[in-house]
């Protein structure tokens, strides 16, 4: 009777294992918890790599961040304000050191430096949001107030302050679009960590 009930149970099993729906490990595609090219890596309207836009997102940010440095270096000693002047020198100065770390965490298929990328960049888009509410909130007194008080007394300094308020707010949409591009890429390279087992800076 006992052999009846093995034999019931193994022919059972058979059949279990035999069925499509169950899957067997040794029938698992190398590719099937990892694909490098799944669309969830893509970026640009599904045209690149989110690792491709990533290292042309860093040499975008190197050359605009050098220009900007070298403009500023130039107005030093001009009636440019000291503090701004700092204040935009410190900016360019940790953007092109932010994109220096995310082309070499690109390289190295580091997520540590991806992350002090994102981390920067986040602040980044921090402070030009601030300067976006700070040149809507600066505004409002050249338009509400009477031209005598503290704010933008003349029509022109009024429409130049709008446009740098729509300047900063395009670049606030296209620097959050850039990050998430960068996520995408460190959504890659964690994957692929979880698959093999390692990153490419542990072998460096």
């Amino acid at each position: 009777m006992r052999s009846n009930f093995s034999n019931l149970f193994k022919l059972i099993l058979c059949e279990c294992q035999s069925m499509p729906c169950v899957p067997k490990p040794q029938q698992r595609s190398p590719n099937a918890s990892f694909n490098p090219a799944h669309a969830q890596y893509a970026c640009c309207f599904q045209q690149l790599h989110s690792n491709t836009g990533a290292v042309l997102i860093a040499i975008f940010h190197i050359i605009l961040c050098s220009g900007i440095f070298t403009w500023l270096v130039k107005c030093i000693g001009t009636e440019k304000s000291k503090i701004e002047l700092a204040a935009e020198l410190f900016l360019a100065t940790l953007c092109l050191i932010a994109a220096i770390i995310l082309l070499l965490g690109l390289k190295l298929e580091s997520r540590k430096l991806l992350t002090g990328y994102v981390l920067a960049q986040t602040l980044l888009v921090g402070l030009l949001f601030v300067l976006f509410l700070a040149l809507i909130m600066g505004i409002k007194p050249g338009i509400l107030d009477d031209p005598d008080q503290n704010g933008y007394n003349s029509l022109e300094e009024e429409l130049l302050i709008v446009l740098e308020i729509f300047i900063s707010l395009a670049v606030v949409i296209i620097e959050v679009w850039f990050l998430t591009i960068v996520l995408k890429s460190y959504s890659f390279f964690t994957d692929k960590y979880n698959y093999t087992g390692g990153d490419r800076e542990d072998n460096v």
